[in-house]
């Protein structure tokens, strides 16, 4: 029965953004909030921003509608199997209601600033979003939505507005090419999925499995070459729910042998977070802001390889599986074995850092 739930979120999230995602389109249009291809952007015509608000009205759609059906199923009275179900959930339901709610006015609060974004371009102060973001970050963190390891409740809130923070800003920077950011939230979604779901977090499950169906619906828009682009608020949106939903999930079971499951997030989250610091390295290194958009993104790399747009996505998702598939194993394995997988996932991107650097000097 719980199988049939998720099965139920995916395909209504996917079904949901299809439709979300092309209304969001004719909105962009009609309102002129389109990416022009000047300067460093290197698409070959206009394209529509204003994706990421299909994928989070699809998202809340379904959410809502399954909070509804939860609920009524808890206070009817009926004998079907499936309701039954739903109606047990109602009391874990009312437990976790103030940690969504939270995240729910987080991930507007960023949408809000997205559209603004989207809307402004580089006329938007970064300060606005950056305050914004720590925002949505604190009142996720405040309503129940943070890390437990740390001594203090000061210090796990701390960290974790850092974290969702960070996660945020990972996965802005990584939508720089058709397909790639969705494809790697889907990838890293459908992981998380697996994880919550085998040791039955429902909820977190559900709320995985919405974000993979909502994003998939966006992918077939968002593909090369690309008819929309998820914007800011897209890409900020994606990468708050992962930031603030790894944070209320728990990744160590009763087989694990120690703590080290703890950074599977970590492990799962890689490739957006080691874009994003090679990146800042960069810019840092060559005295420019930090802020400022370039083409030094893994991605961009690969390109001066010889690869082609299709082929330099697809290649950044192959690695985000291999180490994805690494970190579904982190909470069964003995120490030993874990760190082997560690090592492993670190000789991944040694590899990964040899090749762009090749493809920065043929450059």
């Amino acid at each position: 029965m719980r199988n049939l739930t998720y099965m139920l979120a995916f395909s209504g999230s996917l079904v949901a953004a299809l439709i979300f995602v092309r209304l969001a389109m004719a909105l962009a249009v009609k309102w002129d909030i389109q990416d022009h291809p000047v300067g460093r952007k290197d698409h070959a015509r206009v394209t529509p921003l204003l994706g990421g608000l299909g994928i989070y009205a699809a998202f809340m759609a379904v959410l809502a509608g399954g909070l509804l059906m939860v609920h009524w199923a808890g206070v009817t009275e009926n004998s079907h199997a499936f309701l039954a179900l739903l109606g047990r959930q109602r009391p874990v339901l009312e437990a976790a209601f103030p940690k969504l709610l939270a995240l729910v006015a987080g991930a507007t609060i960023l949408l809000i600033i997205g559209i603004i974004d989207d809307i402004r371009g580089i006329n938007f102060s970064p300060a606005i979003k950056f305050v914004a973001q720590i925002i949505a970050a604190a009142i996720a963190a405040g309503g129940g939505a943070h890390s437990s390891f740390l001594p203090s409740l000061w210090l796990n809130i701390a960290f974790s507005v850092l974290w969702i923070v960070a996660i945020s800003n990972a996965f802005n920077f990584l939508d720089n090419m058709d397909g790639l950011s969705a494809g790697i939230g889907l990838i890293c979604g459908g992981i998380f999925f697996w994880l919550t779901a085998s040791q039955g977090q429902y909820f977190s499950a559900l709320l995985f499995i919405l974000m993979v169906g909502s994003l998939l619906g966006f992918l077939w828009y968002n593909r090369y070459p690309a008819r929309i682009f998820m914007g800011d608020v897209g890409s900020l949106f994606t990468g708050y729910m992962f930031g603030a939903l790894t944070l209320t999930s728990s990744y160590v079971v009763a087989d694990s042998t120690s703590l080290l499951p703890v950074i599977v997030p970590i492990v799962v989250l890689g490739v957006p977070i080691y874009d994003a610091v090679t990146v800042i390295l960069i810019r840092i290194h060559e005295r420019r802001p930090v802020y400022v958009g370039d083409q030094c993104h893994i991605s961009h790399r690969l390109l001066h390889l010889g690869m082609s747009r299709n082929q330099a996505v697809l290649f950044v998702h192959l690695i985000c599986i291999a180490i994805g598939m690494s970190a579904l194993l982190l909470p069964y394995l003995s120490v030993r074995l874990s760190i082997f997988v560690l090592v492993q996932t670190m000789l991944i991107y040694v590899i990964l850092t040899l090749l762009i650097r090749a493809g920065s000097k043929r450059k």
